[in-house]
């Protein structure tokens, strides 16, 4: 049963944190040599393309880990079922799955967490956990929670909710499983609805604890402030997107209470954690081995051996701390530089400004759609510059995105917003930065 083997790893990783930084790394070491390697043995993405670079299975007992390639979402997406180590499993049977099953419980042939997103990057990604790993990171999760006991409590999450998501895919694993005892109520509140339908329940369920993106927690501490609400959490938890100091302070003038901050991303659900008493976050090196450059971050997921990420590429730039805080044996960050889109305002039918999250779009998945670019137009319409799979019929892509689009929409009063889906062979990145922008404004001439 799950939650016995969740009880087990959150002992094991338990006793990491009594562990000096010396001890992590030589764990970080051992977990390094197993992945690699089993993805050798397993995974014919890697082997071939260690060989392609001069690295046979030998030379894995000490090769330093600069010294292997470089991987990104573009070669593991084009290289999907060569990298995938279990039966059964292959792109286009979860591209299926996805387009038939939005509901993020439901399982791939009942045993396999799928989680799909763009990210900031608009290239379409899917991960893919076993129920060994997802039980491990459940483990691993319980860092969240200072007060989780076996006593119920009950829970409300605000995020993107209708589809499989890393953050409400993490939240609802309970359910229907024996873990939910532990969810003595629960309330999930759809970031991309009017946040005034859930005013109500919210305060009716009064929940004892609170997580989800900063941007939405910082709206309902705003409801409290207006005196919209009347709730009281005893703990606050954001992740999904940075956790601004203005909306931190926010958080704590609503409720008293300091919100914990979590970085995580679809490749690896938990990467790292500043609590409320922290000025720093801790990186979870005792699952992750993250190597912080200067424009990006490369990270090794240690324990998913179903879909190995070795040295993965992440656009996040992390910035390091002048001063290292003492307690857990992680290494440390100041901030996560990069991450956070503007949302989209428009002017919706009832004449309101109503916004689109920008996650509900980088999570936004339609099968043979590889990538994509919004770009606003004016109050009340948007483009949309799709790349699409050459191996899927473009106008049944382009019907699809416009379907899925179109409920988005609805669903914040915005059926008014007009929208135009233009296929593009290549989406240019920043003239200014060089970087790719998922949302961005209209240039002259654009169209």
């Amino acid at each position: 049963m799950g939650i016995f083997r969740t009880i087990y790893y959150n002992l094991k990783l338990n006793r990491n944190l009594k562990k000096s930084k010396d001890q992590i790394k030589n764990l970080q070491y051992k977990k390094l040599r197993k992945l690699l390697f089993y993805a050798y043995d397993n995974s014919q993405f890697y082997r071939e393309l260690y060989e392609d670079n001069g690295i046979k299975r030998k030379n894995l007992y000490d090769i330093k880990i600069e010294d292997l390639p470089l991987v990104n979402k573009k070669m593991i997406m084009e290289n999907f079922n060569k990298n995938i180590t279990k039966e059964n499993i292959s792109r286009k049977k979860l591209e299926d799955f996805l387009e038939k099953n939005e509901k993020p419980s439901d399982l791939y042939n009942n045993k396999y967490r799928i989680i799909h997103t763009s990210g900031s990057t608009g290239r379409i990604g899917i991960f893919v956990y076993s129920a060994d790993e997802w039980d491990f990171i459940k483990a691993v999760s319980l860092r969240l929670f200072s007060n989780f006991g076996l006593k119920p409590k009950s829970y409300a999450y605000i995020g993107a909710v209708d589809g499989h998501y890393a953050g409400i895919s993490l939240f609802m694993s309970p359910i229907n499983q024996f873990e939910e005892i532990f969810y003595k109520d629960y309330l999930i509140i759809n970031i991309n609805k009017v946040l005034s339908s859930y005013l109500t329940k919210l305060n009716k369920l009064n929940p004892q604890n609170i997580t989800g993106y900063p941007s939405g927690v910082k709206m309902l501490a705003e409801l409290q402030l207006k005196g919209e609400i009347d709730i009281s959490p005893e703990t606050v938890i954001c992740g999904g997107e940075p956790l601004l100091d203005n909306d931190s302070e926010i958080i704590k003038k609503a409720w008293d209470v300091k919100p914990l901050n979590y970085y995580a991303s679809s490749e690896s659900l938990m990467i790292g954690i500043k609590r409320p008493q922290d000025n720093n976050m801790f990186l979870m090196d005792d699952i992750n081995y993250i190597e912080i450059k200067k424009d990006k971050t490369i990270i090794t997921n240690l324990y998913n051996y179903t879909q190995p990420l070795i040295r993965y590429e992440l656009s996040d730039v992390l910035e390091k701390p002048k001063i290292q805080e003492k307690d857990w044996p992680f290494e440390q960050i100041k901030n996560i530089i990069g991450r956070r889109e503007e949302m989209i305002w428009f002017d919706n039918e009832n004449g309101n400004r109503e916004f689109l999250h920008p996650i509900v779009l980088a999570e936004f998945y339609v099968k043979g759609l590889k990538k994509f670019q919004i770009v606003k137009l004016d109050e009340k319409s948007f483009l949309m510059k799709a790349k699409i799979n050459s191996n899927y019929n473009k106008d049944e892509v382009k019907n699809k995105i416009r379907k899925r689009m179109e409920k988005l929409l609805s669903q914040k009063n915005m059926s008014n917003i007009d929208f135009i889906i233009k296929e593009v062979e290549k989406l240019e990145v920043d003239s200014e930065t060089g970087k790719f922008q998922l949302i961005k404004k209209r240039r002259r001439g654009e169209d």
